[in-house]
């Protein structure tokens, strides 16, 4: 039986050298453990300003400016910062788990080698690129990732090429965790761009809608806002707020098109409407367009400086869009109370005059028309009650119309005029006041061609419903 151990000692003998020889003739993969796919020091993720991404043909390149992410290639528009950062992350934390080295000697080798690696050509391509030092001094680094295929058991090849491969780097290429590859492959470029119609938008300044029927302007006066068009009128301050809060947090539902041959096939040239938005010195322009089908709420949208068509879905662009009546201011008058130190009331052919006092309001009364001679002579000088004071200014400055209409003062039908006056005498406001015959509703207005109706409203104008009390004469 020795002769048979024999035997096989020499065929083992005989495995181990030809094991050997195979060796020496093709380097097999080393283990190397894990280590970084991109040195530590080859870049700065805190500096990179521009990332570009070459995939199935096409080249994506993201810059950021001001600190915000922009796709500048093959289109414009805004980008996700953290989906950015992510990218940026996911290149910079890549381990490698084994290093295969290529035969420089063989050029057909080492290309046989990278294309079983899905590397030539690779299946994708990542440069990262520093921001440019302000005072123009050093170069700023680059880091080149080429990306090949996937392999089993979560891996995948990768090689990093250019600037910031090293000289052993460049003879060999690496099997990683598919992280990277998952991020960057596995989704849709779209992906990356922001989905808010209006990012980043601060203090809203101007707001316009132009649509077939008109214009509606909606602009900020210091920390009000007033409508311009289509009648100049104070703005309610809770219906700006909502469609300022409206504007922040607008999204589309999608990207539809990105280079689209005929905007007409969307209703966006031109446009069924535009929303204009001044933000910062900046504006910015949503167009609108046609429904996206038969049936359909939801509408075709572009911003202005874009090539991309986007989906605009009805519940966005409702709040977007209110009608002019809701935000108008639905008080008759803007004064503040505390302003308030005179009032001036005409109607039913008499001239009442309230001064605030300390310890109340004093009144008098006079036949309004007559000559100044005439009218001095027939005041009236007393008091009226605080309370009744109180209740028509609270109707006039905080009580809020059942319903607004834009339509002009009913001058046949007026029964009085309200004139707020300030502690220098000065006029703050004038309310005019009418009673529509029709359905009987009053209805107040301030000069702004607005019609605020109420149906039943406690609204002292008279000397007797102010409780007005002649004063003794001496």
């Amino acid at each position: 039986m020795k002769w048979i151990r024999g035997i096989a000692a020499f065929a083992a003998a005989g495995a181990l050298a030809l094991v050997a020889v195979r060796l020496a003739e093709k380097p097999a993969a080393v283990a190397a453990g894990r280590s970084a796919l991109v040195e530590a020091d080859a870049i700065d993720g805190e500096k990179v300003a521009e990332v570009v991404l070459e995939r199935d043909g096409v080249r994506y390149r993201f810059e950021r400016r001001a600190g915000a992410w922009q796709q500048t290639e093959p289109v414009s528009h805004a980008v996700d910062g953290w989906s950015m950062r992510q990218l940026i992350a996911r290149v910079l934390k890549t381990e490698s788990v084994r290093s295969v080295p290529l035969d420089a000697a063989d050029p057909a080798a080492r290309d046989k080698a990278l294309g079983e690696a899905g590397l030539k050509p690779a299946a994708a391509r990542i440069e990262l690129r520093e921001e440019a030092a302000p005072s123009g001094g050093a170069t700023p680094r680059a880091v080149v990732v080429e990306l090949g295929r996937r392999s089993l058991a979560g891996r995948a090849y990768a090689r990093v090429t250019g600037d910031g491969a090293d000289a052993a780097g460049a003879a060999r290429y690496q099997v990683v965790d598919a992280g990277l590859h998952e991020f960057a492959l596995g989704r849709d470029p779209k992906e990356f761009r922001r989905r808010e119609l209006f990012a980043d938008l601060g203090e809203v300044d101007r707001v316009v809608l132009r649509t077939p029927q008109g214009e509606l302007a909606l602009a900020r006066d210091g920390r009000a806002y007033r409508l311009e068009s289509p009648v100049r009128s104070r703005a309610d301050r809770v219906q700006v707020e909502e469609l300022v809060d409206a504007l922040r947090r607008a999204k589309s539902s999608g990207f539809v098109s990105d280079r689209p041959a005929e905007l007409s096939a969307y209703g966006l040239a031109p446009a069924m409407a535009t929303l204009e938005v001044d933000s910062a010195g900046t504006r910015r322009a949503l167009l609108i367009g046609d429904a996206v089908s038969i049936g359909a709420q939801d509408r075709f949208g572009m911003l202005d400086g874009t090539t991309t068509v986007v989906r605009l879905p009805a519940a966005v662009l409702a709040p977007m869009l209110p009608r002019v009546e809701r935000l108008i201011d639905a008080t008759a008058s803007g004064v503040r109370i505390r302003d308030v130190a005179g009032i001036e009331i005409a109607a039913a052919g008499k001239r009442l005059s309230l001064r605030r006092e300390t310890d109340g309001w004093s009144a008098s009364v006079s036949a309004q028309g007559a000559d100044a001679a005439a009218d001095a002579a027939s005041d009236i000088a007393g008091s009226v009650e605080r309370d009744a004071v109180e209740r028509l200014l609270k109707a006039l400055v905080e009580t809020r119309a059942a319903s607004v209409e834009l339509s002009a003062f009913p001058a046949e039908e007026a029964v009085a005029t309200v004139t707020f006056l300030g502690f220098a005498g000065e006029p703050l406001d004038t309310v005019r006041i009418a009673r529509r015959a029709a359905d009987g509703k009053t209805l107040l207005e301030n000069g702004d061609g607005v019609l605020r109706a109420h149906g039943a409203i406690d609204l002292p104008l008279g000397a007797e419903d102010l409780g007005f009390r002649a004063r003794a004469k001496p």
